[in-house]
């Protein structure tokens, strides 16, 4: 059983995992929050750089099944060929000892073989340990002091901060006027408190600042919109807000208000990984799903893992709960249902999603049939009436080669208004590419291209199909200048604009930095 520990003895570099797991994670991590420190790692595929063909590939995957004491980087990655000291390896190896004896202690029996390669690895490093433990009561008591002034216990703050030197160019919008050539600097501030009350759960309170200025805007069209925008002002206003907690072992339970939207709780990362960060929110994940919810409302949800390779999502999300007016509150206004189903397959080199949302429109509201990216004619069909919708979505990735990975969704909306006088269907699909340590590990090359919702069929009194299809082609380069800062530049082109190929092309170029901490 010990074996594959005493297999990583030659290599320092791959015990440097162990290194990092001091104990549990003072912070529960929600899913989708990719963006985290990995910490602890529950299944060898979160670490991007370890390949079924390493040579410590079982090593691994047996240290993290069955003594959970392997832990990765913040960009996924395990680097296993970087070394360490003597010191660095005996504080990984006590860690996974400790685990070893809690794992006797349960089981009550434990082999001979075993316990001689315990008290053999506990001799040979006995001068390192006993160094460590010296190092531990010192850390232990500096630790003792920080809580003692800390703001909070519970609470981790980390920040995001998304800046852009943009410019947007073309000749005219769809509506005519100049594209609006000007290069602008903007930015938006995240403030995120997670906090875990039991080690378990996760809290998570965001505070948000943006003043930038879309694409959507200076070029005209909706399908322009950057993966990271909007303008309050550059005042901080409460964005998100919301709790899971576990409710057994395999059952999570999600409630959450202040603007959550349906990919706060649905997975996307397994099926977009890299690409989630896009310059381009079209090209980020497929808006005729994990965008429908449209922002400022509440939620409830619950997630389930049948296996490490299949999870299923339910969720329940309302537009307007705080409003106590006729045809809408919690129940009676907007609202969006469904289900999102992740699969892993082929040691996660493989993974898909199904999702499917039920969702109703009142009269004379905001809500988009598109997400936020459609034509005009997709976003709204029936002139503001009152309308219901299904949505489908299906999306896949696939590990190629050790960098490469291929990629995309498709989605299909078809809706009817209440009344029954019209229908319609919107379609959209997006196709990407993946080169990862590109130039530098955590790095990545993207190219993706695809059709934005589009309208392209209608029926009774609803407005009639859009006459071209759009399409938006990104590329972009998302540099990893360190575990902190990542730059990235790039653009994408939109072609046929609003679904006209009369309208001018028009071209976005940017060079993003995001900083997190």
């Amino acid at each position: 059983m010990l074996n594959h520990v005493i297999n990583l003895l030659p290599m320092g570099a791959i015990a440097l995992g162990v290194v990092l797991v001091t104990g549990d994670r003072a912070i529960a991590v929600p899913k989708n929050n990719y963006q985290d420190d990995l910490g602890q790692v529950t299944n060898v595929q979160q670490l991007r750089d370890v390949a079924p063909t390493d040579w410590a590939y079982e090593a691994l995957r047996s240290l993290v099944d069955r003594y959970g004491c392997i832990a990765g980087y913040p960009n996924q990655t395990f680097r296993g060929s970087q070394p360490l000291t003597r010191y660095e390896f005996a504080a990984g190896l006590n860690s996974c000892l400790n685990q070893i004896e809690r794992l006797i202690a349960s089981s009550g029996s434990v082999s001979d073989e075993d316990l001689a390669t315990i008290q053999r690895l506990s001799q040979e490093y006995k001068a390192e340990l006993a160094t460590l433990g010296g190092r531990v009561d010192e850390l232990e008591s500096r630790t003792a002091a920080v809580e003692d002034n800390a703001f909070s216990t519970t609470t981790k703050l980390n920040t995001e901060i998304v800046s852009y030197v943009l410019g947007t160019f073309g000749g005219q919008k769809p509506d005519g006027t100049d594209v609006d050539n000007q290069i602008t600097l903007s930015s938006q501030v995240r403030l995120n408190f997670d906090s875990s009350f039991t080690g378990e759960d996760f809290l998570r309170v965001r505070l948000q600042a943006r003043n930038i200025t879309s694409p959507s805007t200076s070029g005209g069209s909706n399908a322009l919109a950057l993966n990271y925008e909007g303008d309050n002002g550059n005042s901080f206003e409460i964005n998100a807000l919301y709790y899971t907690f576990p409710i057994g072992e395999k059952l999570t339970g999600f409630v959450g208000t202040n603007g959550v939207d349906v990919d706060d709780f649905f997975d996307v990362v397994p099926t977009m990984g890299v690409a989630y960060d896009s310059l381009s929110l079209f090209s980020a994940y497929n808006n005729l799903i994990y965008d429908n919810a449209n922002g400022g409302s509440a939620a409830v949800g619950l997630d389930y893992d049948f296996s490490d390779a299949v999870n299923l999502a339910v969720g329940y999300w309302a537009t307007s709960p705080s409003d106590s007016t006729p045809g809408n509150g919690l129940f009676n206004g907007n609202y969006v249902t469904g289900a999102n189903l992740n699969i892993a397959l082929l040691d996660d080199r493989l993974n898909l999603a199904l999702a499917y949302l039920r969702a109703y429109q009142g009269a004379e509201t905001d809500y988009n049939l598109a997400g936020f990216v459609g034509t005009p004619a997709a976003s709204d069909p029936f002139e503001n009436r009152a309308n219901s919708s299904n949505n489908y979505g299906l999306a896949a990735s696939f590990q190629v080669l050790k960098p490469l990975t291929v990629g995309g969704y498709v989605g299909y909306t078809t809706a009817s208004t209440i009344d029954d006088n019209a229908n319609a269907d919107i379609f959209n699909w997006n196709a990407y590419l993946t080169y990862s340590d590109l130039l530098k590990e955590g790095s990545s090359f993207i190219v993706s291209f695809g059709q934005t919702p589009t309208l392209t069929g209608s029926g009774g009194d609803a407005l009639p199909d859009d006459a071209d299809n759009p399409y938006l082609l990104d590329v972009e380069y998302q540099y990893n200048l360190n575990d902190f800062i990542m730059l990235t530049p790039g653009g994408y082109v939109l072609f046929n604009p609003d679904g006209n190929s009369d309208n001018d092309t028009i071209y976005v170029g940017t060079i993003r930095t995001i900083f997190r901490f």
